[in-house]
C-alpha cells in the first residue's frame, strides 16, 4: 500500500490542508480543507503577528488534526509562506505552534517559492504552449505586499524577481494618502505599477514575453468570468477580453464589486489593486493571450515538494546550470572552456566518490563554480579569482540561496593562486563543514582548470585511478600536454593535501608518451 502524506500550507490569506496518497506516480487527494486567516493583512499592518493570529492558527492546526487523524498519514509536512520571515516574531510564531500542536512547521523561502511554481506550472504548461520551449514565458503572482515574477526562456528559468507592489501595500497607502477619495487612489496606483513595471521590462525584455501565467489575487475570479478551458488544468483569457474586464472594474466602487460579482468584501477591495498589477505587466508584453492555472496545480506542487525534495533538487540543477550558463554569456566567460572543465570536474568528483563524503547537491556546486570560475575576467584578468567571488555572490541564480551562492564563490575563488586559509574572512565565516567542502570541491576545481591550461579541451580524461599515493589521470589526447602537466604540478598541492594523492597525467597509450617526448 502506498504511504499517505498530509500538507499543512500556512498561506497569506489562509491555511490549507491536503491529504493524498500516491499511486503510480500520481496523487489521489483523499481529503482537503481550508480556513481563511488574515495572516498576510497582519504581517503588513504590523512588524510582528499578534496574540489573536497566533492562538486563530493553533485552533486551526489542532482542528485539522483531528481531520487527519482517521487516514493515519505515514508523514506530515507543514509549510510557512516565505512572508513569515518579514515578522520580528515568526520564530516564536513557529515554536508556538510546535509546542502546542507538535506540528513543526517548515518556512521556506523566496528561492523554495519560485521552486514550488515552478513544480506546479513545468508540465501542465508544455501542455498548454504550443512551441513551449521556443516561447518566452512569464509567470506571475501577485501578493498582499509583493509580486513574485519568473521568467522562461526556451523552457528554462531565464530570472526570478519579487517587486514590492502588491494588494495590501497598496491598500494601506491609498488609505492614508487618500481616504474615500478613490479617483485619486486609483490613479495614484496605475501610475506606481506603471513606473515599477516599466523600469522591470528593459531588464527583463518583456517585449519578448509571448505568454503570461497569472496566480494570486483575483486571477481565478477573471478566468471564472471570461476564460475559457484550454486543458484540464489551465484556463485561457484572450488579451482583449482581460484589458476589457479590467476597465469594467475600474468602473465600479468596492461596494459595486462586492454586490455585482458576490465575492467577500475583503477580496472585493483588493481586486481592484491586482488586476491593474497584472494589467500592467500585459501592457508590456506582446502576450496575446493570458493563462490561469486550477488550484489543483497548487495542490499538486505541495504534495510534490512534500514527497520528494531530493528529486525535485534533480529537477532544479537543469534549472540552475541553465542559469549559470546565461551568466557565462553575460559576462562573455568562455564556453568551449567552462564547459569542459565541468565535465572533468564531475569526472574527477564520481571517481572519489568515497574519499568525498559529499552528496549530488555539492556535485551540482562544484559545477556551477566550475562554469563560473572564470567571470571575473570581464572586470579584470589581474585577480580574476577575487573578481570571480564578488560576482558570483551578487548575481542571481536560480535554484541557488544566498548561502548556496557563498559556497559556489568561494570554490569559483579558490581555483588559482593562494588556497583556502583562516585568514580569510569569507572563509572563516563558513561553519566547519562548509570550509571542508570548499577545500575538496576547490581542490578538484583546481585540477580539472589545469587540465585546460592551453584552452585546447584536449586533455579529456579518459579515466582514472588511484595508485598507491597517486591520482593517476589517464587521457588518449596524442599532442603535446606540457602546459597541462605544468599546470597540474601547480595547482595539484591542494588536492595532494586534501586528498593525501598526488593527481598524475599520463597518456593512455603508453607509446604517445614517447612520441610526445620527441617533439
Amino acid at each position: 500500500m502506498e504511504k499517505i502524506i498530509a500538507v499543512i500550507d500556512i498561506g497569506s490569506s489562509a491555511v490549507r490542508l491536503l491529504v493524498a496518497q500516491q499511486e503510480n506516480q500520481h496523487w489521489k487527494l483523499l481529503d482537503k480543507a481550508e480556513q481563511p486567516l488574515a495572516l498576510g493583512k497582519n504581517l503588513f499592518h504590523r512588524d510582528a503577528i499578534d496574540r489573536h493570529t497566533i492562538n486563530r492558527t493553533v485552533e486551526i492546526l489542532k482542528g485539522f488534526q483531528e481531520l487527519m487523524q482517521p487516514y493515519g498519514a505515514d508523514r506530515v509536512e507543514a509549510i510557512g509562506t516565505s512572508r513569515l520571515r518579514e515578522s520580528k516574531n515568526w520564530e516564536m510564531f513557529i515554536d508556538r505552534i510546535y509546542q502546542q500542536t507538535g506540528i513543526n512547521v517548515k518556512v521556506i523561502d523566496a528561492l523554495e517559492a519560485n521552486q514550488l511554481a515552478w513544480t506546479g506550472v513545468q508540465n501542465p504548461l508544455q501542455a498548454a504552449v504550443k512551441n513551449f520551449k521556443k516561447q518566452n514565458i512569464l509567470i506571475m503572482e501577485v501578493g498582499a505586499g509583493h509580486t513574485d515574477l519568473m521568467l522562461l526562456q526556451q523552457g528554462s528559468v531565464a530570472a526570478a524577481q519579487t517587486l514590492p507592489i502588491g494588494t495590501l501595500r497598496y491598500k494601506q497607502q491609498i488609505d492614508e494618502k487618500f481616504g474615500t477619495d478613490s479617483k485619486k487612489a486609483r490613479t495614484f496606483i496605475r501610475n506606481h505599477a506603471s513606473r515599477i513595471v516599466r523600469a522591470i521590462s528593459y531588464e527583463l525584455n518583456l517585449d519578448t514575453v509571448s505568454r503570461l501565467l497569472i496566480m494570486g489575487s483575483g486571477t481565478l475570479l477573471a478566468a471564472e468570468k471570461i476564460g475559457s478551458p484550454l486543458t484540464e488544468n489551465i484556463m485561457s483569457i484572450p488579451r482583449k477580453k482581460f484589458e476589457d474586464f479590467v476597465k469594467g472594474i475600474t468602473a465600479l466602487s468596492p461596494e459595486e464589486i462586492h454586490d455585482s460579482l458576490h465575492i467577500p468584501w475583503s477580496e472585493a477591495e483588493l481586486l481592484y489593486p491586482a488586476l491593474v498589477i497584472l494589467n500592467t505587466f500585459v501592457e508590456y508584453t506582446r502576450a496575446d493571450e493570458i493563462l490561469v492555472p486550477s488550484d489543483s496545480i497548487r495542490q499538486s506542487m505541495l504534495l510534490s515538494y512534500a514527497a520528494d525534495k531530493k528529486a525535485l533538487r534533480e529537477i532544479f540543477s537543469t534549472q540552475t546550470l541553465s542559469s549559470a550558463r546565461r551568466l557565462m554569456k553575460h559576462y562573455h566567460v568562455d564556453k568551449e572552456h567552462g564547459e569542459f572543465v565541468r565535465e572533468q570536474a564531475v569526472k574527477i568528483f564520481s571517481a572519489l566518490t568515497k574519499e568525498l563524503g559529499l552528496d549530488s547537491f555539492h556535485q551540482l556546486l562544484l559545477e556551477t563554480a566550475a562554469l563560473l570560475h572564470d567571470i571575473g575576467n570581464f572586470i579584470s584578468h589581474s585577480s580574476h579569482h577575487k573578481h570571480s567571488q564578488y560576482i558570483i555572490q551578487n548575481s542571481d541564480i536560480f535554484g541557488l540561496s544566498a548561502a548556496d551562492k557563498e559556497l559556489v564563490s568561494q570554490i569559483a575563488r579558490y581555483h588559482r593562486r593562494a588556497k583556502p586559509q583562516l585568514s580569510h574572512t569569507a572563509y572563516t565565516s563558513l561553519s566547519h563543514a562548509e570550509r571542508i567542502a570548499v577545500q575538496k570541491l576547490a581542490a578538484i576545481l583546481r585540477v580539472a582548470d589545469a587540465l585546460d591550461r592551453s584552452h585546447t579541451q584536449s586533455a579529456i580524461i579518459e579515466k582514472l585511478e588511484i595508485q598507491n599515493d597517486q591520482l593517476i589521470i589517464f587521457t588518449a589526447h596524442p599532442g603535446d600536454l606540457a602546459l597541462e602537466k605544468l599546470s597540474l604540478v601547480e595547482k595539484g598541492d591542494l588536492f595532494e593535501e586534501v586528498f593525501g594523492l598526488k593527481p598524475i597525467l599520463q597518456y593512455s597509450d603508453p607509446a604517445l608518451s614517447g612520441a610526445s617526448n620527441e617533439h
